[in-house]
């Protein structure tokens, strides 16, 4: 796991303030966005409660607007930056679009895909390729106050 810098940290506060969105809109404090290039590529609240939708997690919805603006299933050249640590769901969906790099705010460990008893996005599998670079702990404190 690598070091954030402080555009790490300028992403992450991005992600802080989509979570309050989320929050306000009465879901979990989840926001996530990935970045190319330096460039905001696509942005993701949690919305579970408010689209009654199980799969409607900030991760999973920046990824798939990401996939739509790029018309790619290809984002190693992208990073995910997300205020909490992806559950499995979304950890399989990073992985599957070979994310090449995720930004972490706070650790989810008993359903996270790094820290829980199923490191999905840490593990070799397959012929997924090699997993994607982690920075755990970007703004930690201001992502647990979430």
């Amino acid at each position: 796991m690598s070091e954030a810098g402080s555009e790490d940290e300028q992403w992450m506060r991005q992600a802080i303030r989509l979570a309050q969105r989320a929050r306000a809109a009465g879901d979990t404090p989840v926001g996530a966005l990935v970045t190319r290039e330096g460039r905001g590529v696509a942005e993701g609240i949690e919305a579970v409660r408010s689209t009654l939708d199980p799969a409607a997690h900030a991760e999973l919805l920046a990824l798939r607007e990401a996939c739509r603006a790029l018309r790619s299933f290809e984002l190693s050249d992208c990073i995910l930056v997300t205020t909490a640590e992806p559950c499995w769901m979304c950890s399989f969906a990073a992985r599957q679009v070979r994310i090449g790099r995720i930004l972490i705010g706070r650790a989810t460990p008993h359903i996270g895909g790094i820290s829980s008893n199923y490191p999905i996005l840490s593990a070799r599998i397959g012929n997924w390729g090699p997993p994607p670079e982690i920075v755990s702990g970007v703004l930690a404190a201001e992502c647990a106050a979430l």
